[in-house]
């Protein structure tokens, strides 16, 4: 039965349903890792005779010799068949701290990247990864959690583009839950291999996996296609309020080119539509601003002009009849520090956990402001150090921690429009920024370099 639906879902996702026979389809490469899901799928592509297709798997050199053990078993596994094998190894936490990213980042667009390559070096025409109908739900839910606009209702998708990427993503198993692909693995003797850190409860997915959604199935032991149908109507409603943001967009919205404005929306336009703090939103998520910024935005509308909101790369000023979106210029002080640092200001979410580094610093961003400024120290700054109560020279901090001299002289301080310091970047923030139990805004600094 689940290897008909998925011949089914194969042909529909081949050509889009135009084709009856399944030798007459196009290529694949499959994104195979040695897990439980993917290696099911590449084993129901082998069995239904599939004519044209290839597996990759990424070696990300995270887990030693569980990743080299990984990429043994999809190696003989694929050699065995007959069925030719890319495989690729990347440095994951070199590039990450290259980049300034998160390790999870790096490994998305190293892995992405190749099978871009992949698949325009030898004529894949679709790129088939393994998600299925527990990945979906636990999707919509991380989305939720977090603040997600209309389109993230519609979690994974079937069909996808990445930006950038030139290929065409699909998902054969999305609509199989995670028990169905156990069952089916273990009466066709599939070999797998287990990521331990899928059993582990610290992260946002797995808290999700392992905690919650058994609780969901004690209620509903159907929810799983419950929350599928409710995505699918999501998805809908999603694509007709798209066209509708069209039209409002279109009689509302000015793009600037040139300039130091990069749009205008018009306040008289905008109120002639129902609703218009909800399509303000809409307008204003693509400049990253969140809802209760845009409540705050819509109900200065008929206030005096001067007023200015920030999302972490945009500020919005209500002047008049507009309000004029503009890129928040940060004030930088010599030696390009504007490339060692960025910012992100959003919502705190009920599983947000902060990560001990010393390269992402988390703050209350009520207290800190918008207005970020950074600088190099200078002799007699003082700041509080996360967990003290008195203040303490810059200068003394660096040699109690035996800071070298470059250290030292390398040093950034991020401050508060008034010069107040909240954060010693490479270092630790101060105690009277920090986040607590009444922060509802979070300010992320990221030290790129």
């Amino acid at each position: 039965m689940l290897r008909e639906r998925f011949k089914e879902k194969v042909l529909s996702l081949a050509k889009r349903g135009e084709v009856e026979s399944i030798s007459d389809s196009s290529a694949f490469l499959l994104a195979v890792s040695g897990g439980i899901d993917s290696m099911t799928m590449a084993h129901l592509f082998y069995e239904i005779g599939y004519p044209s297709f290839a597996v990759a798997t990424v070696n990300f050199s995270l887990r030693g010799e569980e990743s080299d053990g990984d990429e043994k078993m999809v190696r003989d596994w694929c050699s065995s068949r007959g069925i030719e094998c890319f495989v690729q190894k990347f440095d994951t936490q070199s590039y990450a701290k290259e980049h300034g990213i998160s390790t999870q980042m790096a490994a998305r667009d190293l892995r992405y990247q190749w099978f871009s390559t992949l698949c325009s070096q030898r004529g894949f025409s679709k790129l088939a990864i393994a998600h299925n109908l527990n990945d979906k739900a636990e999707t919509l839910f991380i989305n939720l959690l977090r603040g997600t606009g209309i389109n993230g209702l519609s979690s994974i998708r079937e069909t996808s583009h990445p930006t950038g990427e030139g290929m065409t993503v699909v998902r054969p198993i999305i609509e199989f839950s995670r028990r169905e692909i156990e069952e089916f693995a273990k009466s066709e003797n599939i070999p797998y291999r287990n990521d331990h850190t899928n059993f582990e409860s610290h992260y946002s997915r797995n808290k999700l996996r392992n905690l919650v959604f058994p609780i969901f199935e004690e209620i509903n032991p159907s929810f799983l296609q419950t929350i599928d149908r409710e995505i699918s109507i999501f998805t809908q409603a999603g694509d007709v309020i798209n066209e509708r943001l069209q039209e409002v967009r279109e009689k509302v919205l000015s793009i600037i080119t040139g300039g130091e404005e990069s749009a205008r929306i018009s306040i008289p336009a905008l109120k002639l539509f129902n609703n218009s703090e909800f399509w303000l939103y809409l307008l204003l998520e693509d400049y990253g601003f969140s809802a209760s910024v845009v409540k705050d935005i819509h109900n200065s509308l008929e206030s005096q002009s001067g007023k200015c909101f920030y999302s972490s790369d945009y500020q919005v000023l209500k002047d008049r009849n507009y309000l004029i979106v503009r890129s928040v210029e940060t004030k930088m002080q010599p030696g390009r520090i504007n490339d060692k640092v960025s910012l992100k200001f959003y919502d705190i979410y009920p599983l947000f956990t902060p990560m001990a580094s010393d390269r992402i610093f988390y703050l209350d961003a009520d207290l800190t402001g918008s207005n970020i400024l950074f600088r190099k120290w200078r002799a007699g700054d003082k700041f509080t150090p996360l967990g003290m109560n008195g203040r303490k020279k810059v200068s003394d901090y660096l040699t109690d921690l035996k800071r070298d001299r470059f250290q030292k002289e390398n040093r950034i301080v991020a401050t508060t429009e008034d010069d107040k310091i909240i954060c010693l970047l490479g270092e630790r923030i101060d105690n009277n920024y920090r986040i607590t139990k009444s922060t509802k805004r979070i300010l992320e600094i990221l030290l790129v370099d």
